[in-house]
């Protein structure tokens, strides 16, 4: 299941995407309730409200002072565009399940643990700056 949603970050936004859906699914619950032909095009069943320039919008105001060149700033940067990125996924009301914090660190440790993908995030931080 590719899409563009955000540019050349995709890739990214897919990992995320993926591991938010498999801790779902590890846990029991099947993501937000959506209809059967949206569960048929996606497998967590959640089909997102806002168009991809509404996300790309918030992510802009949320990172566009973001220094990249102080570790700190940008991990606590990345962290809110995880939790961005995963309320415009599955919605708003993720927000109050158990499961959406310990999916955060799950996410964000996993990026700590591949440079590349620390790699396309700052990426995704300069590109977003630059529109």
């Amino acid at each position: 299941m590719a899409t563009d949603r955000i540019s050349s970050t995709a890739s990214l936004v897919e990992r995320m995407r993926a591991l938010a859906s498999e801790r779902t699914r590890e846990t029991g619950r099947g993501g937000v309730a959506g209809s059967k032909q949206n569960a048929d095009k996606n497998p967590a069943g959640v089909q997102s409200k806002e168009p991809a320039e509404a996300l790309r919008h918030r992510l802009r105001d949320l990172l566009k002072t973001t220094d990249q060149t102080d570790v700190k700033a940008a991990a606590q940067a990345r962290d809110s565009a995880v939790r961005e990125i995963l309320l415009w996924e599955f919605g708003s009301d993720f927000r109050t399940d158990s499961q959406f914090l310990p999916m955060v660190d799950a996410i964000t440790k996993t990026l700590d643990a591949d440079p590349g993908f620390t790699a396309r995030f700052g990426e995704l931080v300069e590109g977003l700056k630059s529109t």
